[in-house]
């Protein structure tokens, strides 16, 4: 739990345009609702997998007292069940629903408005993203989709088949794109 919950508040401070450190780093801490939600959901994971035995019980009451205090107040619905790599960064707070049942690689990047979760209907299943994604504000992923490494879900994307990975999705129903190659610096192409 607290390597991954380090590596989550890590990513928060190196995000910040300049990294912050000391007094300035913890209010940043203390003060982002997103944080609030992913050290919540750690110890929710926690509770459920790592607790000792006998403590479990008192864990997981105080951990769903918890849960449902930060979605009221944060918007972030971000259940113990779900799996999350270490260092998710969550940009903004508000509107974020993950499935219980979702999978998150390493580093992924969620902003505001995004849904993670079923499609319905005969598609059943629960979306599983790569190492490195970026989910763009107010995007969907629903269904038994897999999100490939490196890949991105642009700004209110609807994702309902694979992104290959390195691939930017786009549009409704998203379209896949692949990632363009880095364009020439002037400096470099004259």
């Amino acid at each position: 739990m607290f390597d991954s919950l380090r590596a989550d508040l890590s990513r928060h401070l190196g995000l910040c345009h300049p990294p912050l450190t000391g007094t300035r780093a913890l209010r940043a801490l203390v003060e982002s609702q997103a944080v609030w939600a992913t050290v919540v959901y750690r110890f929710g994971r926690w509770s459920n997998q790592g607790a000792p035995p006998p403590l479990r019980p008192a864990l997981k009451a105080g951990y769903m007292v918890l849960f449902k205090l930060t979605e009221i107040v944060t918007g972030i619905c971000l259940p113990a069940g779900a799996r999350i790599g270490k260092g998710l960064y969550i940009g903004h707070f508000g509107g974020i629903v993950i499935h219980p049942d979702a999978v998150l690689g390493e580093r992924c990047s969620i902003a505001h408005g995004v849904t993670i979760g079923v499609l319905g209907g005969p598609r059943t299943g629960v979306p599983r993203l790569g190492d490195d994604v970026y989910v763009g504000a107010g995007a969907k992923i629903l269904g038994a989709v897999t999100v490939g490494d490196g890949a991105v879900v642009g700004a209110n994307a609807v994702v309902v088949d694979d992104v290959p990975p390195g691939a930017t999705a786009v549009g409704v129903p998203a379209r896949i794109r692949p990632r363009a190659e880095p364009r020439p610096s002037r400096a470099t192409s004259m």
